[in-house]
């Protein structure tokens, strides 16, 4: 294929409200689109760095960006998916979000060629709909009667107020909705156990990321004590990070984030790896606008992940374009949501 022209554009973008990108709030969200042009197709991907988590910055993302629309300038051949691939590995070494916008494009780009939404194109026994999880929120896009999975922010740490508020929640919801209580890194080892304990009566999916994301030792620790499975999320940058975690036994579910890990096939060999151990890998979004949920929904769809997902499931832009929902399942989107 050839490419004719690379477009880099920065934006940013105001939340509807204030929305929490790990343990903070923020009120509007950065980040890059690349577009890819073949004469008159084009592929579009987005990298938007999480603040105080991802590794690289928001201009470390757009100088890698810039870096590989440099590399292509002045090729006037044909070029294979594969060599596109590899300068993406080459400029997106080390930046994520980088490296995801890039592939993304290319693959976007590929399959406009061929007439196919990018799940087809990677795997043509792709997953037409998707699991998605509600978010406990105002802006949440799933009706609390179509809602199997519940996600639930944690930031007061007493017992008794989570308590309270579970079964404040509760009520909302079908009797057997599972819940998902994310704490963000605010608890320490003693009081993860204790909290564990005391909430073991209610149907629990997981606990997400309630110690820091540098003690993996605790998380054994936390493991071996408690009877809820617990995830990790923060904690996981890239494949050797899944690895370590792994191998220290310190966690019963692994939640990827393609905006930190980055390429397509990286996260196909961490889905490769929790298989063998048995461990349950959940794909998310982190608040990227519809061009990166997009892209995230096919990667959920061709690696045929049917955990429940964290996908479009809060509304967060005021031009925010929504896919197709049967009650909480998406269908996967040929088109890419436009800039």
């Amino acid at each position: 294929m050839r490419i004719t022209k690379i477009e880099i554009k920065e934006y940013e973008k105001n939340f509807i409200s204030h929305t929490n990108l790990g343990s903070e709030q923020f009120f509007s969200r950065f980040g890059w689109y690349i577009k890819i042009y073949s004469d008159d197709l084009y592929g579009i991907g987005e990298a938007a760095p999480i603040p105080k988590i991802s590794v690289e910055t928001h201009e470390e993302a757009g100088y890698a960006l810039n870096g590989f629309k440099l590399a292509l300038e002045g090729i006037d051949y044909d070029i294979e998916l594969e060599e596109l691939l590899l300068l993406s590995d080459v400029h997106g070494f080390n930046i994520g979000s980088a490296r995801f916008a890039i592939e993304s494009a290319i693959y976007h780009l590929f399959s406009q060629s061929k007439g196919q939404s990018i799940a087809e194109y990677l795997n043509p026994n792709y997953l037409s709909k998707i699991n998605i999880n509600a978010i406990y929120n105002n802006r949440s896009t799933l009706k609390s009667c179509d809602t199997n999975i519940l996600k639930i922010k944690i930031n007061n740490f007493n017992i008794f107020d989570i308590k309270e508020k579970l079964d404040k929640i509760i009520e909302k919801y079908s009797h057997d909705v599972k819940l998902r209580l994310d704490f963000n890194e605010g608890l320490d080892l003693p009081r993860s156990i204790r909290v564990c304990k005391e909430l073991q009566l209610y149907n629990i999916d997981y606990i997400e990321q309630p110690l820091h994301r540098l003690s993996i030792n605790d998380f054994y620790d936390l493991r071996t004590a408690v009877s809820i499975p617990i995830a990790i999320d923060e904690s996981i940058t890239d494949y050797q990070s899944v690895i370590d975690i792994i191998d220290k036994g310190a966690a019963d579910v692994i939640i990827v984030k393609p905006t930190i890990t980055g390429g397509f096939k990286d996260i196909k060999k961490i889905l490769d790896l929790a298989k063998n151990e048995e461990i349950r890998l959940v794909l998310t979004s982190s608040f990227e606008t519809s061009i990166a949920q997009d892209h995230i929904l096919n990667l959920i769809s061709a690696l045929r992940i049917k955990e429940y997902c964290g996908v479009y499931n809060i509304k967060l832009f005021t031009d925010d374009t929504l896919p197709l929902f049967d009650k909480d399942q998406i269908k996967i989107p040929i088109q890419i949501g436009k800039i």
